[in-house]
């Protein structure tokens, strides 16, 4: 079976094998911890029918034994514990040491509890009626030593066992008196919710968590509304005042060129490239690209993802009514080769950029590839280097495991020896190309590369042939379990996430050097996929937040840490467009549109510099708590600034990216090496929240349930997304000398262009 791809619908079949291909790594489970609870509902009370006052006490509390002062020596009156921490460690009622007197529980895990799903736990079940509508407070004090991370949970249930709304609160080690935290939840009105679970945790090998005076109640409508933020995202929310850094920029001092291939892009064959081909008009869609040359994407990679590792190239090629149809992986879908290699290097053409293309290693062979290369750059180009392909990438995720990855994968030593001979075939169709290994060095939570210490031996066996390291080091946060967390806090780990990367790129940058010595200085790395990543399920709460502010803040920061990392030279955003939720083109009411991370790319291309000079910011900073593949980072900057010269040297360039989400930073700027004019021009990116968005939508499709987002609190924006949510603003501004002030707002990426004095 094969579609024509449409922009208004999707095949059902289609969406569900593609959600399972991204979805490859990790699958969200759920807890029996959530079965017991709603059990335990129904069986002692009639579950919707009480009003709050009914299941509240004196103080507004719906926590039964809040201080965990009764009990035995064991796990406390009222708590039950989750089924999966059987072996897993031991619950005790202990005298508090984060009180003068009174008790805790005291969760003890050991080695057995490794699963960051179903840690050692406790907890509550509510009937979810008294909460509807209401905004809830989850306060506790928390306490760990060793190795443990003691978690506060509290969310809203569907019937079927997933997450809609959470919160999530932790302490890691600790004085014996802990900490107070304190998060607020929304729980929606309507819909499927049943249940409000509340959760005690521990996770980690060893160790203890403590946890005493847990709280749950509503906050009545005459309150402020706009409390302390939830721990775990920068800054309270309520707060006005803005925070203050400083930067020194020396001009004078230029670093590197900044590569333009860094502001690469993905396009994939299947559903005529996303609708890339206009299959009415029989041409390249128009609208795409105009949006494609406005973004000034300089490199584009084709044709997968993972769908590079079963395509075949001889497939797109030749009269298009000649051309069939082929599954994007095996027992997936069709597409119908509309949009091959001539159309995507029509496309890139029309817009300015060039190809980077992936060849088939998984399921192809050296003598296809070569014979790929000598049809682009001899056969087709006729010697013109503007049509060449200079970039070749030897597969893509080889080192995966799990879904469509199961056909292709191969350990390391497998890998260099299939390098090799297509490397080899390849030089010889055409010597001057520049080839690119496959790679990748897991770090912490981001686990990716099922076979640790794939870069040693490719390094060490093909360092020899190869031009650069492919690597996928940057996705984020990629909630694929979900533990509760509140958006703050899922958006906080994602803009710690560019701290993670960077020291990743330095680990490979040394592996190289260590393993490659007298080549170190001509590999390169690539970042041949990137971007912010939720999830791929359409059930999940966050799936489509790669379509928000924060998102577009994740973006601008990352770009930063690829500009600055001297050995990467080129990144691929993933991806251009598609028609659900990752692309950074999207479509509104039928039309194609930018999504917020368009726009951070857009700021780099249309008005940054094209050499790096060295900046140093003081900003304040915050800690994020670890989510999903991302992990605990300390000393994350709010404020990120990187800065650049101009092509003639005749202008500064600056980018700033204020990732604190209420807060504006007033950031004192000094220059030397550069004497600037008085005025200077300034782009603004943000929007009216940290989850704004230009009001892309998701494909309806019978019987595909897209799951309801969650939304930042206390200013939800999400469901609010359209026209005037998200923008870049035009301005000047004054002042500007050798020393100046300039206040960057809250969650916003800033251009600031100034020009030298005459």
């Amino acid at each position: 079976m094969s579609w024509k791809h449409r922009p208004d619908t999707w095949p059902y079949d289609a969406l569900r094998a593609e959600v399972r291909r991204s979805s490859r790594h990790v699958a969200l489970r759920r807890s029996a911890l959530i079965l017991v609870l709603l059990a335990l509902v129904v069986a002692v009370s009639d579950g919707d029918s009480k009003a709050p006052t009914e299941v509240a006490g004196p103080d507004g509390n719906f926590v039964q034994n809040a201080g965990f002062e009764t009990g035995g020596t064991g796990v406390p009156t009222g708590w039950v514990v989750d089924p999966h921490a059987r072996g897993k460690g031991a619950v005790a009622r202990v005298p508090s040491p984060m009180t003068a007197d009174g008790s805790c529980v005291k969760l003890m895990p050991n080695d057995s509890n490794r699963e960051r799903a179903y840690p050692l736990a406790i907890g509550q079940g509510f009937g979810i009626a008294p909460f509807r509508g209401q905004r809830l407070r989850l306060s506790g004090r928390l306490s760990a030593d060793g190795d443990a991370l003691a978690v506060l949970g509290l969310s809203v249930i569907r019937k079927d066992g997933k997450i809609l709304e959470g919160v999530r609160l932790t302490e890691t080690a600790s004085p014996p008196a802990g900490a107070a935290h304190c998060g607020y939840l929304a729980v929606p009105e309507e819909g499927s919710a049943v249940l409000l679970i509340l959760s005690c945790a521990a996770e980690g090998t060893g160790g203890a968590a403590f946890f005493d005076d847990v709280y749950i109640g509503i906050v009545e409508a005459s309150q402020d509304g706009r409390p302390d933020l939830p721990s775990g995202g920068p800054g309270p929310s309520g707060a006005k005042t803005p925070l203050t850094a400083e930067v020194n920029i020396d001009a004078g001092k230029v670093i590197r060129k900044i590569p333009r291939t860094l502001y690469g892009t993905n396009v994939e064959w299947i559903f005529d490239g996303y609708g890339l081909w206009n299959a009415r008009e029989q041409a390249i869609d128009r609208r795409l690209v105009e949006l494609t040359r406005e973004l000034g994407t300089s490199l584009i990679r084709f044709p997968g993802g993972v769908f590079s590792d079963f395509y075949r190239w001889s497939d797109g090629v030749g009269a298009r009514d000649d051309r069939g149809s082929s599954p994007h992986v095996p027992g997936a879908p069709e597409s119908r080769h509309n949009f091959g290699t001539d159309e995507a290097l029509l496309f890139a053409s029309q817009v300015g950029g060039r190809l980077l293309v992936t060849v088939n290693a998984g399921t192809g062979t050296a003598g296809e590839a070569a014979a790929w290369v000598r049809y682009v750059n001899n056969e087709r180009a006729g010697g013109a280097d503007a049509d060449r392909v200079t970039y070749w990438e030897v597969g893509n995720e080889l080192y995966g495991r799990g879904g469509a990855a199961d056909h292709v994968t191969i350990p390391p030593k497998k890998y260099v020896e299939r390098f090799l001979r297509f490397a080899s075939a390849m030089r010889v169709a055409d010597p001057g190309i520049r080839i690119g290994a496959i790679g990748l060095e897991n770090f912490g939570r981001y686990e990716m590369n099922g076979y640790p210490g794939w870069n040693r031996v490719v390094l060490s066996g093909a360092g020899s042939e190869m031009d650069f390291l492919a690597v996928h080091n940057a996705y984020a946060p990629m909630v694929f379990e979900d533990h509760g967390h509140d958006v703050r806090s899922v958006y906080a780990a994602m803009l710690a996430a560019p701290v993670l990367i960077a020291e990743n790129l330095k680990t490979v940058s040394r592996q190289i050097e260590e393993l490659v010595p007298d080549r170190a200085g001509d590999i390169k790395i690539a970042v041949t996929e990137w971007g912010p990543w939720f999830h791929a399920d359409p059930s999940s709460r966050f799936v489509d937040h790669v379509k928000t502010v924060g998102s577009a803040l994740f973006v601008a920061s990352t770009l930063k840490t690829f500009i600055e990392s001297p050995r990467t030279e080129i990144a691929n955003a993933f991806k251009l467009v598609d028609n659900a939720f990752q692309g950074w083109i999207g479509l509104r009411n039928g039309e194609y549109i930018p999504k917020a991370p368009y726009l951070a790319l857009q700021l780099y291309t249309q008005h940054f510099g094209d050499s790096l000079v060295r900046s140093v910011t003081k900003s304040p900073e915050y800690e994020s708590a670890p989510v999903g593949l991302i992990s605990r980072v300390r000393n994350v900057p709010y404020l990120d600034v990187v800065a650049s010269l101009g092509d003639d040297g005749g202008s500064l360039c600056v980018m700033g990216i204020n990732k604190h989400f209420d807060r504006s930073i007033v950031a004192t700027i000094r220059i030397t090496g550069f004497a600037p004019s008085p005025e200077g021009q300034a782009w603004v990116l943000r929007g009216t929240g940290i989850d704004a968005h230009t009001g892309t939508q998701l494909p309806q499709i019978p019987g595909l349930e897209w799951g309801r987002q969650s939304a930042a609190q206390p200013n939800p924006r999400f469901e609010q997304g359209g026209p005037g949510e998200v923008s870049i603003r035009w301005g000047r501004f004054s002042g500007v000398a050798l020393s100046f002030k300039y206040t960057f707002p809250a969650h916003s990426v800033t251009a600031l262009q100034m020009r030298r004095t005459e």
